[in-house]
């Protein structure tokens, strides 16, 4: 019943739910009430979502090419029971929050279970804000016949957009849901999301391709390179804090964009060995970096302690 899309994307996940979905249409298993899926390619972890929950809604027999009212629905994106959970979806009247997954938006999902369903109900968690798609971006959801009418970003979830005020708020939900409900959250480690959900989760690797680290929305910022000094060292700290917190992005998405930027650096300067020294040097600084933020460090520090040891050179 899975398109053969997923099977070099997701080798292990397309053999395990292709056998486990002929059994639960069998009716001789129940879907699990809670997935975590992580891994780099959060995108395809999403159809792979809509996928599980167009196969367990259709009609007829799960084929990509079905045409039940179900399988139209979701590939429309506009199913009353397969619902999009982010900071820009599936928000009250009264919740005006846009940069967390709110309270409020599990209060609104355990009153909604309380209410009977004839469908298989999926929520599926990420991060998101509104995107703008190039024709090239949008050829993943053409390929298995999704309407490419959207303009949400699709990222993982982490600590930042889905805290534990709200994790603890669905625990019940998660616990003890009607049958024929399912919650899917999509991040890049099981580690961004409380341990007390993960438990209560099946968790599946679905790693995909490594996409390359994209840091142009920095370049602005980090066009001083190499020449950070003491004199603007924190400048350049305040500039990052203040993108971070405006764009919403966690630091260690940007560190790692930094570390990206330095590695092509790297690679463009092989015969300046002075330079290659120096750029090595200060990939190491911010791999410490990285482990600073893992410890839960501020974000200031951080920002402050790497950059001063880039002025100085240790």
């Amino acid at each position: 019943m899975l398109c053969n899309y997923f099977k070099n994307k997701f080798p292990f996940a397309f053999n395990y739910f292709s056998n486990f979905l002929s059994l639960v249409k069998e009716g001789k298993r129940e879907f699990p009430q809670a997935l975590i899926f992580e891994g780099a390619d959060t995108k395809n972890q999403y159809l792979f979502a809509l996928e599980l929950a167009r196969i367990l809604n259709c009609e007829k027999d799960g084929s990509i090419d079905c045409d039940c009212i179900n399988c139209r629905w979701i590939r429309n994106h506009t199913h009353p029971c397969v619902n999009n959970v982010s900071q820009i979806h599936f928000k009250g009247e009264n919740d005006e929050s846009r940069s967390v997954i709110s309270v409020k938006q599990a209060a609104e999902i355990e009153k909604g279970l309380s209410l009977s369903s004839d469908y298989h109900r999926f929520f599926i968690f990420f991060s998101s804000k509104e995107h703008k798609y190039n024709e090239d971006e949008l050829s993943f959801f053409r390929e298995l016949l999704y309407d490419d009418n959207i303009n949400y970003s699709i990222e993982p979830l982490n600590y930042q957009t889905f805290n534990p005020a709200t994790l603890n708020a669905l625990l019940k939900s998660i616990e003890e849901p009607p049958k024929r409900t399912t919650f899917v959250f999509l991040t890049k480690s099981r580690e961004d999301i409380l341990a007390t959900i993960v438990s209560r989760c099946q968790v599946f690797k679905l790693s995909g391709e490594k996409n390359k680290v994209n840091y142009s929305d920095i370049l602005p910022m980090i066009k001083i390179y190499p020449n950070i000094t003491y004199q603007n060292c924190f400048d350049v700290s305040d500039n990052f804090q203040k993108y971070i917190k405006d764009e919403n992005i966690d630091l260690q998405d940007v560190l790692n964009m930094f570390l990206e930027f330095l590695k092509d650096l790297l690679k463009q300067n092989v015969a300046n060995s002075d330079f290659v020294l120096k750029i090595n040097n200060d990939i190491k600084i911010v791999n410490d970096a990285i482990k600073y933020k893992k410890a839960n460090m501020q974000d200031k520090i951080v920002f402050d302690t790497m950059f001063l040891k880039i002025a100085r050179g240790y």
